[in-house]
């Protein structure tokens, strides 16, 4: 209270600071009352200073915001939110005087084409900074909801820095608890206000979440959260971006003039992250401190140009040095693969692939065909389809390996199988990351393919997994993932008829690193340990998956386990029986496993990165099918494995 009256300013001072609150120094005005320009005298110095005249109702509304706007910013302090200089509660009038923002608000700058992609980036950052402050750092037991957040609320001073602003409708709620949540009679702005908040009176810091989301959409297309000079979809800025979203055509709805200064991956990492804020089940949406550390990364990759890439797995079938034979199809920038043709009969005879962007289509190159399929289908993938996972078989025909059948599973349905599925069968399931193309070699039939897969804002995809698919609790979830620059030096497999536990060792500067024993809940038959050179990597996994037996009898497990590396395989380790699978991938993705696990290892997958070598940007690659260099193939020690058909199991 002393350090609140300490900010008294005395009515007389204000009117001569804002010479009589003069129509030259008025500067914005609203509901809320009027905000004018004025001169103090602040340590000795004269400087300008923004005057908010409020209007409080005979009924006294208004009352309880100016005096919240008072507590809220005398005690809480951060570079992000706006400083008030002091108030003025005299003679009927309520004024708060804050330092003034010589740029104004940001949604005067939404629409402004001279307002770069870069600055957008930046202002973002800074008003998450500011929020992730009053929900996380004003104290021990308390955090700070503001509950109308809104570009008209975020200030941008005269370096283009924001400044939260407009606390008085802010609610305070305990911190020191797993959910904050107030019951209290819903208030914001309609196109920012959670609806779950809207539907229920039930605050919560997602709340804050959801409304900072609808800004992040404003700053990316250039218009605000209502527009009304629509009345069709477009009217509802987060109904049309989560629906474009969706359908991969967020594109069409960037504001344009940005769209040539954007990095993609700093692209893909803002519109993820904006996206998720809208999820409407409020425990999806990321926390406020979260959303500063994905805004670091988008300007990271914004400002130092890094791409994170795109990652080749597989490929199942034939391997050849002939670069003659090799085909790729990567999709271009702002492209959706919307058709995969087919022509098949016993075997996959070719492919071709059509993508669309702004209502053009285009239409690859056919892969393959020599032989003539006698069948041929079309794949239509409707809007927001994404391709999750590929399985198929390889068969020899001729004296040489070909695929004969593929069929593709999509977050939808399954697409096939197309052809027959005989020979050995194969199956990659990924997640935290998207399919952004093909390759392999193809001939008379399509003699092989792998994908290309383009991993999240985080560098990082996750292929996998194989075993357990039953959901279990936070103690069954493990994951390994290798620190920058540490090699992995050891694996420790505690076995028997199946995989019981794994342990990881890695290496870096000298220094020994050893995980906690993953699995083994009731102890290993036998201990094998895989010592890795100082220039040996895992370039591929393989094994078996089967159901438990003796005590824990009939459980999903990994039953055996081999891991191959750029120059010998070791294993296999457990007893191969079940269903076979096999991962390879190019050498120097490899950056971790994950899983599931209890008293065994229930279940395997993989984590990718990019190699230093294939870092590519999206828009330098091509649509059409063609040949790659003869550096890009396989290792010659990849051969096809004779192995049953494995089921697409997602983790």
């Amino acid at each position: 209270m002393e350090q609140m009256q300490n900010l008294r300013i005395p009515l007389q001072e204000i009117i001569l600071a804002t010479n009589r609150f003069s129509k030259e120094n008025l500067i914005a005005s609203g509901g809320f009352g009027n905000v004018y320009i004025g001169k103090l005298n602040i340590s000795g110095e004269q400087s300008n200073v923004a005057v908010k005249r409020l209007v409080i109702s005979n009924s006294g509304q208004g009352n309880h915001e100016f005096w919240m706007e008072i507590q809220t910013l005398s005690c809480y302090k951060h570079k992000n939110l706006v400083c008030l200089v002091g108030f003025c509660d005299e003679s009927g009038e309520k004024i708060l005087v804050y330092e003034y923002m010589k740029n104004g608000s940001l949604d005067r700058y939404i629409s402004n084409k001279d307002l770069p992609w870069l600055q957008r980036l930046k202002i973002s950052l800074g008003a998450a900074q500011g929020f992730s402050y009053l929900h996380n750092d004003v104290g021990p037991q308390h955090r700070v909801l503001h509950r109308d957040i809104k570009s008209s609320n975020i200030l941008l001073d005269d370096k283009f820095e924001a400044k939260i602003s407009d606390f008085g409708l802010s609610k305070i709620g305990p911190s020191n608890v797993e959910y904050t949540f107030l019951v209290t009679n819903a208030c914001g702005t309609q196109g920012y206000i959670d609806p779950e908040y809207a539907k229920t009176d039930i605050l919560t810091k997602e709340s804050d979440v959801y409304s900072f989301g609808i800004v992040l959409f404003e700053i990316l297309c250039g218009r605000l959260a209502i527009s009304r000079e629509y009345h069709d979809e477009r009217r509802s800025l987060a109904a049309l971006a989560q629906r474009r979203f969706d359908e991969d055509r967020l594109h069409e709805i960037i504001f344009p003039c940005l769209i040539n200064q954007m990095n993609e991956d700093s692209l893909d990492v803002f519109s993820m992250v904006a996206y998720q804020c809208l999820k409407e089940n409020r425990n999806e949406r990321p926390t406020m401190a979260s959303i500063v550390e994905k805004l670091e990364k988008a300007l990271e990759l914004q400002t130092t140009s890094k791409v994170t890439g795109i990652i080749r797995v597989g490929t199942w079938g034939k391997q050849s040095e002939d670069p003659q034979n090799h085909w790729s199809f990567v999709l271009e920038k702002h492209h959706r693969l919307v058709k995969i043709t087919v022509y098949h009969g016993d075997v996959i005879y070719s492919l071709m692939f059509t993508s669309k962007s702004g209502g053009v289509s285009q239409t690859s190159e056919k892969t393959g065909g020599r032989a003539r399929g006698k069948i041929v289908s079309e794949i239509i993938f409707d809007g927001g389809e994404r391709i999750t996972c590929i399985n198929g078989t390889v068969d020899i025909r001729d004296g040489f390996p070909i695929l004969a059948s593929l069929s593709f599973v999509t977050t939808k349905t399954i697409h096939g199988p197309y052809g027959q599925a005989t020979g050995t069968g194969f199956s990659v399931p990924w997640d935290k990351g998207s399919l952004v193309g093909f390759y392999g070699i193809a001939g008379k039939y399509i003699e092989s393919i792998g994908v290309h897969l383009k991993p999240s804002y985080d560098g990082i995809i996750k292929v996998g997994t194989w075993g357990r698919t039953a959901p279990g609790g936070p103690q069954n979830d493990w994951i390994f993932q290798l620190e920058k620059n540490h090699h992995l030096e050891k694996i420790t497999v505690e076995h028997g008829d199946l995989i019981y536990s794994l342990r990881f060792t890695t290496k870096y500067k000298g220094v020994i690193s050893t995980s906690k024993k993953i699995g083994g809940w009731n102890g290993g038959d036998q201990t094998s340990e895989v010592t890795l050179d100082w220039n040996e990597e895992i370039n591929e996994i393989n094994g078996t998956v089967a159901l438990s037996r003796g005590t824990y009898a009939g459980y999903t497990i990994i039953s055996s386990l081999s891991f191959v590396t750029n120059k010998k395989t070791h294993g296999p380790f457990g007893d191969a029986r079940g269903t076979p699978f096999i991962v390879p991938w190019d050498d120097g993705s490899f950056a971790g496993f994950y899983g599931m696990c209890g008293f065994y290892i229930d279940s395997i997958g993989v984590l990718l990165k990019p190699t230093i070598g294939e870092h590519t940007s999206s828009s330098s690659t091509t649509h059409q099918v063609h040949s790659i260099s003869e550096q890009s193939t396989r290792p010659s020690n990849f051969k096809l494995r004779d192995k049953a058909k494995v089921h697409c199991n997602v983790m």
